[in-house]
């Protein structure tokens, strides 16, 4: 198992602890993501558009994301090696393997893991609770 490289994303707001992911909601071709966390009394939105997959697994399902995806360092991360993209790549059927301009993010909380596959940059909101 090749372990994922990856590159935290600076956001707005540093959670103080941990995070919760409270909804994924696929919309008109935006996927937006919400995350919670109790403790900082924050909510958190990342939006992507331009969406060409993503999926949400446990943590636990995901150990090749650690420690590049652990929470010290973050909760949105630009995965540079080795993630989903890298594993669907191998499949001969997944012909966006050779496309420019694809980028591969991971939104990674308490309860699970977002991987998503956009042509864009996703945009970040933070709101007091």
């Amino acid at each position: 198992m090749q372990r994922v490289i990856a590159t935290s994303i600076e956001t707005p707001w540093v959670f103080q602890s941990g995070t919760d992911i409270m909804s994924v909601h696929l919309e008109w071709g935006e996927l937006a993501i919400t995350l919670m966390s109790g403790g900082d009394r924050k909510v958190a939105v990342v939006r992507f558009s331009e969406i060409i997959g993503f999926r949400f697994l446990d943590e636990g399902d995901l150990l090749e994301f650690w420690p590049a995806c652990a929470a010290a360092q973050g909760w949105l991360f630009r995965i540079e090696e080795n993630g989903w993209f890298d594993l669907e790549a191998s499949r001969p059927g997944f012909i966006r393997s050779e496309v420019k301009g694809l980028s591969e993010y991971f939104v990674a909380s308490q309860n699970g893991c977002v991987s998503v596959l956009t042509g864009d940059l996703p945009k970040v909101e933070i709101w007091p609770i």
